[in-house]
């Protein structure tokens, strides 16, 4: 009987290195995938948290920091919210297109104030300082909004306006009667400090449309309220260069 071929392959002791390698190099993968998920540019999540939320700010670390209490533009806001004069501009821009004002109210904003000139037919009757029902309603809706803001506020100016018209009532008398009227309103109920305020009557001499037809009569008919940062009650008012405008 013939031997047996007792020559075997040779077996390779170190080809488990390449499966162990080949494990490492996923592992690595692996972890390096995990952490570059895990950074976050935090300025990017904190513009995306105040897009959802803009009351609470979020750092990376997912410690909640509270704003510096400013409304969106896009936000409503209420009355509570109030804390400057940008809020109180974009609360009264809000309430006269809610109420449907925006063809006898319009309202201007500079740096230091806000004006809102009303139709004199919201507040009173003709030839009358006597403030009509719907009138006082909206007086307490903005009275309250100037409460809010006072403590930040150094002067609330009311200016009543005529029109040059065939009338038995003094234009002068009319104009002085219905600001101090709505001033008298202001100081009993939404006013602390009645040294902030101040009424003026002008007349028919400050039109801001010729007096040659009823509709630009109605125009000049009117009762400002000019609210301001500075104590000057007439270094400010919104008519100024630069000021925005809404409800024309």
């Amino acid at each position: 009987m013939g031997k047996r071929n007792k020559n075997k392959k040779e077996i390779n002791k170190d080809a488990w290195l390449n499966t162990y390698a080949d494990m490492i190099t996923l592992i690595l993968i692996f972890f390096v995938l995990l952490f570059s998920m895990s950074t976050i540019d935090a300025e990017k999540y904190k513009q995306l948290v105040e897009q959802f939320n803009p009351a609470a700010v979020y750092e990376s670390t997912g410690t909640a920091t509270e704003s510096d209490g400013s409304t969106s533009p896009d936000e409503d806001i209420t009355v509570e919210e109030i804390v400057d004069l940008e809020d109180l501009y974009q609360y009264l821009s809000q309430y006269t297109k809610e109420n449907g004002l925006d063809d006898a109210v319009s309202i201007e904003k500079n740096e230091s104030a806000v004006s809102i000139k009303f139709m004199s037919s919201i507040f009173f009757e003709p030839d009358s300082s006597r403030i009509k029902a719907g009138g006082q309603q909206i007086l307490v809706d903005i009275g309250q909004a100037f409460k809010a803001v006072e403590p930040t506020i150094k002067s609330i100016r009311i200016d009543g306006h005529t029109a040059q018209a065939d009338s038995q009532v003094d234009d002068r008398d009319l104009s002085s009667s219905r600001a101090n009227e709505v001033l008298r309103f202001l100081q009993n109920g939404y006013i602390s400090d009645p040294s902030k305020l101040l009424s003026v009557g002008f007349g028919q001499y400050r039109p801001i449309a010729p007096n040659d037809t009823e509709e630009n009569r109605a125009k000049n008919r009117r009762v400002e309220i000019i609210i301001s940062e500075t104590e000057d009650f007439f270094s400010d008012t919104a008519t100024d260069t630069g000021t925005e405008t809404v409800a024309q």
